[in-house]
C-alpha cells in the first residue's frame, strides 16, 4: 500500500476556481456547434385540462422555422417518469399543471424558436384544479392520476398506544414548510449531436449523466450504447438537476433526430421557475410522549407533502422523511405515516436534503415544544435522548460505529457557550480530531447573551434569541435505492507519469473535482498536483447512480481506492525489477518508488533505492503493462423490511448541530440571524475548505428557507418567478458562520471519510425558528417566518399576556 504525502485532511484551493474566476469555463450557454438549431418549449397555459387541439400553422410561415415536434414524433416510449411511469415525455391528452411541456418548436435560432412557440394554439377541455394537500388529500373523486396518492411510506416501532401510556406528558404540534425553488445560477439547459447510426452525443448542465442516458435511450428507442452524455461544467444544480435533465435532453433528441442538426434547449429564468421542480412542501403532525424527567417513550408522527403534477422523486423524499422523522433519538415506540400527495402545480423532486430538512423542522420544532412543557433546558432534553454507540435508531438500526451526535451537540454548545462548561462540552469525547474555521457573512456578531437563557430583551426594541437543531442524515441512497448504490471510477497513469482519473459521478459547485484528485492522489501515493480529473463522460465509466444523497465522495473515493488497489501490485512488480527487490518490498511514496526501510544513502551493492514516478511510467509502458484500472464500489446489502419501516435504512450516517442566534426587530418584524455555530460530524475531513464552503453554502439556504424565500403561486402560475419576487438571501442577509469540523471516522468510508453536502442544510431552518421562537416567547411553527408573520405573533402574544395579566 502507499504511503502518501498529506493530501487527505489537507485544506486545497477548487481546482476549477481560476477558470470560473476569470470566465474562461464554457458553461451549456456558451458551447456553440456547427448547424446549431434551436428549440423551445410549447407548454399548457392551464392546471388541469384534456387537449382537445393542437394548431401549429401559424409557425410555418416564420423564416427559419424548422419543426414542430409533438407526442406522435416520438420514435419511443413517450414516457419521462424517473420512478412512476406517471409523465408523459410530451403531454399528448391531460395536462397537470401550468408549464407542462406538449410541443418543441425548433428553429434556426432561439428568437424564432421562441416566437414560434408562442403562436401554437392550443385547444383545452379545463378541469378543476387541485392546488393544494389539503385539498388532493380530501378528494374522493376526480382524482389527478389512478388516485391522488403519489406514494406512502410508513414505520412501526414498539406499541405506539403502550410508549404514550408510559407517558408522564403527551405534547402534540403541527408544522408547515413550504416550497422552495433551487435558483441555481445557471438555468438548464442542453445540446443533443445526432451521429452517424442514430448515435447521439449530449451535452448537459446535469447532475446523474447516466439518468440522462437510461430517459433518452428510452424515448429514442436506441442501446444505452448508443447514446453518450458529457456533462458541461454546471452552474448549480442543488438537486434541481437531477432528474430534469432527462426531459430536456429527451426532448432535444427527439427534435434533432428528426432535423439532423445538433439542437440547443435552454431554459430562462422565468419559464425555468414554472417549468421545473421545487422541494416538497410538508404538513406535519407530532406526538410525542416523554417522562417528567425528560426521557422519549413514544413519537406518532403523520407527514403529508406535496408531489406536485407528477411523482418524480416524490417516493425517494418520502422514504427518507419517514426513517427520519423522529430524529437521532432513543425512541422505543414510533409511528410515523408519510403520504405524497397529486396536486396540479409543477413536480415536487430533488432538493438539497431530500425531505431530510422538512423532517427535522418536524422533529426539532417538537423538541422544543417538548422542552418547554417540562420547564427544561433543549440542549438538556436532547443530550438525555441522543443516539449514541450501541443504541438503536427509531427504525431499530443497530449503531456500532462513527456515531457523532452527542459530539456534534457538545461541540456547537461549547463554540457557542451554551450552559455548558468547557470541561462539560468535552466530556465523553474519543479524543479524535475537531477543527473549527469562521466564516464572516454580512454584519453579524456574537453576543454575550447567555445562550441557556435563551432569549434577551436589548432595550424596547430588538429582542435576541438562541436556538438549536440536531440532525441525522443517512449516507448515499439507502435501502429504498440500494440497487442502484454502486459507482465506479477510472485511473490512467500516462507515460510521463502524469495521472489521469474519471468517475461516474459530477461536479456541481461542491469541490467535488479538488476531493476526486486528493483521493486519487492519497490512493496511488502520489502528489495532488499529478492528478487531473477528467470531466464526466458516461463512456468513461459504468453507471454510476445519481450524483445525489452526498454520494461522491464515499462512492468515489471508495472506487479510486478499488482502481489503486488493483494498479498498485503491476506499479510494485515493475519498480521492483529496476530496484531489484522483491515487489513486497516497493513502497509509493512523497512521487517516488522506494526501498521499503532503503532510505537514500543507496542499498549496500550501491544500487537504487528510489525511483521517479516518472521514471517508473516510462518503465510501466516500456514492459507492457497495464497503466488503467476501473474501480468500483457498492453499498453493502441491508436488511430492511419496507412493510414495516423497520431495519438498516442507510449504512452510514451523518450528524450535526446547528446553533443560531437571532435579533428580531419587534418594529418592522424583521428578523436577522446573527450568528452560527455548525458542527458537523464528516468521519474524516478530505478537503476542510471544501467542508466549509459547503458549510457555509448550505446554511444560506437554510437561512433563506427559513426566513426570507416566501415561494408563491396563483391559480398554478408561479408569481415569485425572479431575484426581485423571490428574496434569496444575499451577503449582507447572512450571519457568521462558526463550522467546527467533528471526526468520528466512518470504518466502510474512504479513509473514514462521510458526506457533508445536504447535511449542510439539513438543521438550519430549525434552528433559526428555534431561535426566533424564543426570542418572542411563543412557538413559531411553520416557515418563511416573513415581518408580518412576526408583527402577528407579538400582536398575539400581547394580548394574551394582557387577558392573563
Amino acid at each position: 500500500m502507499p504511503n502518501s504525502p498529506q493530501t487527505i485532511g489537507e485544506s486545497r484551493l477548487r481546482i476549477d476556481a481560476p477558470a470560473k474566476c476569470t470566465g474562461d469555463t464554457r458553461f451549456l450557454d456558451d458551447l456553440r456547434f456547427e448547424g446549431l438549431a434551436w428549440a423551445a418549449p410549447v407548454v399548457s397555459s392551464t392546471p388541469f385540462g384534456r387537449i382537445l387541439a393542437v394548431d401549429g400553422a401559424h409557425c410555418e410561415s416564420l423564416p427559419g422555422f424548422l419543426d414542430l415536434v409533438l407526442a406522435r414524433h416520438v420514435p419511443g416510449e413517450n414516457q419521462v417518469g424517473v420512478i412512476c411511469n406517471d409523465q408523459p415525455l410530451l403531454a399528448q391528452e391531460t395536462v397537470r399543471y401550468v408549464g407542462d411541456t406538449i410541443a418543441l418548436a425548433v428553429a434556426a435560432d432561439e428568437a424564432t424558436a421562441r416566437r414560434a412557440a408562442e403562436l401554437v394554439q392550443i385547444k383545452y377541455e379545463e378541469f378543476d384544479p387541485v392546488l393544494s394537500i389539503e385539498q388532493s388529500r380530501a378528494a374522493r373523486s376526480d382524482y389527478l392520476h389512478a388516485s391522488n396518492v403519489a406514494c406512502r411510506h410508513r414505520l412501526r416501532r414498539g406499541e405506539i398506544a403502550k410508549g404514550l401510556r408510559l407517558a408522564d406528558l403527551v405534547v402534540e404540534a403541527e408544522f408547515r414548510t413550504p416550497c422552495q425553488e433551487h435558483f441555481y445560477l445557471e438555468g438548464q439547459g442542453c445540446v443533443v449531436l445526432p451521429g452517424e447510426d442514430g448515435a447521439l452525443t449530449i451535452h448537459g448542465s446535469l447532475q446523474c449523466p447516466f439518468y440522462v442516458q437510461k430517459a433518452v435511450a428510452r424515448a429514442m428507442g436506441l442501446p444505452f450504447a448508443a447514446v453518450r452524455v458529457i456533462q458541461a461544467p454546471t452552474g448549480g444544480g442543488f438537486g434541481g438537476k437531477e432528474d430534469l435533465p432527462s426531459e430536456l435532453c429527451a426532448r432535444a433528441a427527439v427534435a434533432a433526430a428528426r432535423i439532423g442538426r445538433p439542437v440547443k434547449l435552454v431554459y430562462r429564468r422565468r419559464e425555468d421557475v414554472q417549468l421545473t421542480s421545487k422541494r416538497h412542501p410538508f404538513l406535519m403532525s407530532y406526538r410525542v410522549g416523554v417522562t417528567r424527567d425528560g426521557r422519549l417513550t413514544a413519537a406518532e408522527i403523520r407527514l403529508d407533502h406535496g408531489a406536485g403534477a407528477y411523482a418524480t422523486l416524490s417516493s425517494v423524499v418520502s422514504y427518507r422523511a419517514a426513517v427520519q422523522a423522529a430524529g437521532p433519538y432513543v425512541i422505543p415506540n414510533v409511528k410515523v405515516d408519510s403520504t405524497s400527495w397529486y396536486t396540479n402545480l409543477p413536480p415536487n423532486g430533488a432538493f438539497r436534503g431530500f425531505g431530510s430538512p422538512q423532517a427535522t423542522f418536524g422533529h426539532e420544532r417538537m423538541m422544543d415544544h417538548v422542552a418547554e412543557e417540562l420547564g427544561m433546558d433543549p440542549l438538556e432534553l436532547r443530550l438525555r435522548n441522543v443516539l449514541r454507540p450501541g443504541d438503536r435508531t427509531p427504525t431499530g438500526q443497530l449503531l456500532e460505529h462513527s456515531v457523532g451526535a452527542e459530539r456534534c451537540l457538545k461541540e456547537a454548545a461549547r463554540a457557542a457557550g451554551w450552559g455548558l462548561s468547557a470541561e462539560g462540552a468535552q466530556s465523553g469525547s474519543s479524543g479524535k480530531r475537531v477543527t473549527a474555521s469562521r466564516s464572516k457573512g454580512g454584519t453579524g456578531g456574537g453576543s454575550s447573551v447567555p445562550a441557556a437563557e435563551g432569549a434577551e430583551e436589548t432595550g424596547r426594541r430588538y429582542l435576541r434569541g438562541r436556538g438549536l437543531a440536531l440532525c441525522h442524515y443517512g449516507n448515499c441512497l439507502g435501502a429504498a435505492g440500494w440497487f442502484l448504490d454502486g459507482a465506479g471510477a477510472r485511473i490512467r497513469i500516462h507515460r510521463d507519469g502524469s495521472i489521469s482519473a474519471a468517475f461516474g459521478l459530477v461536479e456541481m459547485g461542491q469541490g467535488a473535482l479538488t476531493a476526486v484528485a486528493q483521493m486519487a492522489a492519497k490512493a496511488l501515493g502520489v502528489s495532488t498536483e499529478r492528478v487531473l480529473v477528467e470531466p464526466t463522460d458516461t463512456q468513461q465509466v459504468p453507471d454510476s447512480g445519481p450524483a445525489v444523497a452526498s454520494r461522491n465522495v464515499v462512492m468515489t473515493g471508495n472506487a479510486l481506492r478499488d482502481a489503486a488497489d488493483k494498479l498498485i501490485p503491476v506499479i510494485q512488480a515493475a519498480a521492483a525489477e529496476l530496484l531489484e527487490c522483491a515487489p513486497g518490498d516497493v513502497e509509493l511514496a512523497g512521487d517516488r518508488a522506494c526501498v521499503r526501510g532503503g532510505g537514500e544513502a543507496g542499498s549496500p551493492d550501491g544500487g537504487a533505492v528510489s525511483l521517479s514516478f516518472e521514471e517508473l511510467a516510462e518503465h510501466l509502458f516500456l514492459s507492457n503493462r497495464p497503466m488503467a484500472a476501473l474501480g468500483w464500489w457498492h453499498v453493502p446489502p441491508l436488511s430492511y423490511d419496507a412493510k414495516s419501516g423497520l431495519g438498516e435504512a442507510y449504512f452510514s450516517y451523518s450528524y450535526a448541530a446547528h446553533m443560531a442566534e437571532v435579533s428580531v426587530d419587534t418594529l418592522t418584524g424583521r428578523v436577522r440571524v446573527e450568528r452560527i455555530w455548525a458542527a458537523h460530524d464528516v468521519g474524516r475531513a478530505i478537503n476542510p475548505a471544501g467542508i466549509e464552503g459547503q458549510v457555509e453554502g448550505g446554511t444560506a439556504q437554510g437561512v433563506g428557507w427559513a426566513l426570507s424565500e416566501n415561494y408563491l403561486e396563483e391559480g398554478g402560475r408561479v408569481i415569485t418567478n425572479n431575484f426581485s419576487t423571490y428574496l434569496v438571501p444575499t451577503t449582507t442577509d447572512l450571519p457568521e458562520v462558526e463550522t467546527i469540523q467533528v471526526e468520528e471516522p466512518e470504518p466502510l468510508g474512504p479513509w473514514g471519510a462521510k458526506g457533508i453536502g445536504e447535511p449542510a442544510i439539513i438543521p438550519t431552518a430549525a434552528a433559526v425558528a428555534n431561535a426566533v421562537s424564543r426570542a418572542l416567547g411563543v412557538q413559531v411553527d411553520h416557515i418563511p417566518i416573513l415581518p408580518e408573520e412576526v408583527l402577528n405573533l407579538l400582536e398575539t402574544a400581547a394580548s394574551t399576556e394582557s387577558r392573563t395579566g
